[in-house]
Formats: C-alpha cells, structure tokens, sequence
C-alpha cells in the first residue's frame, strides 16, 4: 500500500520544504511510503518538500508485481490503472467522484438494459452490494475494462464505488470492502513515526536537524519492526494478523531506552532487554479485539471460506 503523510516545519522553512497552505502550513515536509502489510513496515520511503503532487514521488512499480497494490483516491486515473495492469499488479482502490465508467457487464444490482450505459445517478441501483464491469475511457480511442463494486452504507444510504482489476474467481464482491480497509494500516504507520516517535515535533529551523529528525523516527521504526515482529512471533507465538504498525511502536516506545542502554553500555546486558521485552509483548494485541475482530483477522478469515 502507499501514501503519504504531511510533517509541519516551523514557518522560517518554507523556502527550503515549501507546504500546500501559506496561512495554515506555509513550511511542511512529506512522507511517502510504500508499507508491506505481510512484515509491517516499509519498502520504500522518501522525504520531499510537501507542495509538489505525491503521484511525482511513486516507487517503482515494476517491484509491485503480481502483488496488491492498495491507494487512495489521490492517486487516481485512467492512465494510472491501466499502467497497473500493464504491469499485472492487481488492485483496489476507490472510484472518484467524476470517473463515469460505462457498463459492459452486470453481475448483480443493475437491470442489464443498463448495459452500454453510463454509471451515474440515472441508473437504478438494487441490494447492499452492486457488482458490474465497466470501461474506463483512456487517451486517444482505447480503454479499459475494470470490476466496479458499490456498497451501499445504511447511515448515508449511498453507494460507495470500489475499482479492482482481481477477478471474482479470486475475490468475491463482498471481500473488497474489507480488504481495502487495510489501507488503513499505513496511515497507523505515519501516526506511530509522527506521535509516538515525535517526528512532528520539529521546532528547529535549520535543515539539517530536520531531516536527522526525520530520517530517524523512520529508522526506529524500521529498527521496532525487525526486533519486536521476531520476537513476537517466534517467542510468543503471537499472530500477525493481530498486530498493527502502532502497536508495534507503542511498544518499542517503552523498550527503547533499554535498547540504547543494551547498545551503549556493557552493564546493561542483552539478556536483560530480551526479558524486558517480553513483559511488553501482550501489548502487541489491540485490547478492543476480544469485542470485534480486527480488519486484518477478517481479511485472514477470507482463507478458510
């Protein structure tokens, strides 16, 4: 999954990481990151200044192949989607606003007589879950066909459009909502570096201490993920899918000062931070889990359907 996630830099910055908003953030820095869910931490991450659009700082795609690949509306266009099936990276995402894909074929929730006809508002939609293809118009005379799926939400008693390229031999309707849920994840991620390693408490104006700054919440993240996921999983037989990023750097929050002790210092042996850290490693669990499933352990429960 990929996204990226505004740092606000006091104002004297704004030349050097210039922000979206002179009277709210006029000096802001950005962090974009490609976050593999199956290790829980990044792939990929760069800093750049935070006016200049996020899709000018994507990764190499080539590396994503046969993988899925989950963004937000960002990031989305025609060119952008086809690029990805070029490339046979299956994906999900959301359908913007102002996309009007043309229906080619119904699955369930449409008459079929609006075959041939635009998506919009003029078409009678029927059930929780809407199921069709559609062709999404690409420069010149080609196009492409995508699986569009709409869930109706009983608050707002709208549908909400999700585009993915995963047939529904793979993945049925009814699985994409959940799945793209796990987006989420990377924001936790940005949260956890922003917060709980105070990489958006930057008061210094000079450059140079704001990208150290940066640049090591983001090895201390690194750093929590390869140590306490070990350990996790190995030692306590924790299971992945109950663990988020944020929780992960919640409790490397606790055990840092003993790490850099372990490091710094001989008397601090490395048997007494493994023991440390093992008092710590409940904490890996959300505590609201015993009342609801996590959107990582539904997604997991997919497997047994």
């Amino acid at each position: 999954m990929y996204d990226a996630s505004p740092i606000r830099l006091p104002a004297g910055l704004s030349d050097i990481f210039p922000g979206n908003r002179k009277n709210h953030s006029p000096a802001c820095l950005k962090l974009s990151a490609l976050y593999r869910l199956s290790v829980r931490s990044t792939q990929w991450i760069t800093i750049s200044a935070q006016k200049p659009h996020d899709s000018k700082f994507l990764p190499d795609l080539n590396q994503l192949k046969g993988s899925l690949f989950l963004f937000d509306l960002g990031y989305f266009s025609h060119s952008f989607l086809h690029q990805l099936c070029e490339i046979r990276v299956w994906f999900v995402c959301r359908l913007k606003a102002n996309s009007v894909p043309i229906i080619t074929k119904v699955v369930k929730g449409v008459a079929k007589r609006h075959i041939g006809r635009p998506l919009d508002k003029n078409v009678n939609l029927r059930g929780m879950i809407v199921e069709v293809w559609g062709k999404l118009n690409l420069p010149g005379t080609k196009s492409l066909e995508v699986r569009l799926i709409g869930f109706r939400f009983p608050l707002t008693k709208q549908y909400r459009w999700y585009v993915t390229n995963i047939p529904s031999s793979m993945v049925l309707a009814e699985w994409i909502y959940p799945i793209y849920r796990l987006r989420w994840q990377i924001e936790l991620f940005f949260k956890s570096i922003k917060s709980m390693l105070h990489a958006d408490q930057i008061t210094s104006q000079n450059e140079n201490i704001v990208l150290v700054t940066a640049y090591s919440s983001i090895l201390a993240s690194l750093i929590a993920n390869s140590i306490i996921i070990e350990y996790a999983v190995v030692t306590a037989k924790i299971e992945l899918k109950s663990v988020t990023a944020q929780r992960i750097t919640f409790v490397f929050s606790l055990i840092a000062n003993d790490l850099a002790k372990c490091i710094l210092k001989k008397a601090f042996p490395p048997k007494t931070f493994i023991e440390n850290l093992t008092t710590l490693l409940p904490l890996l669990i959300c505590p609201n889990r015993k009342h609801r499933p996590t959107s990582l352990e539904i997604v997991a429960m997919f497997d047994t359907v």
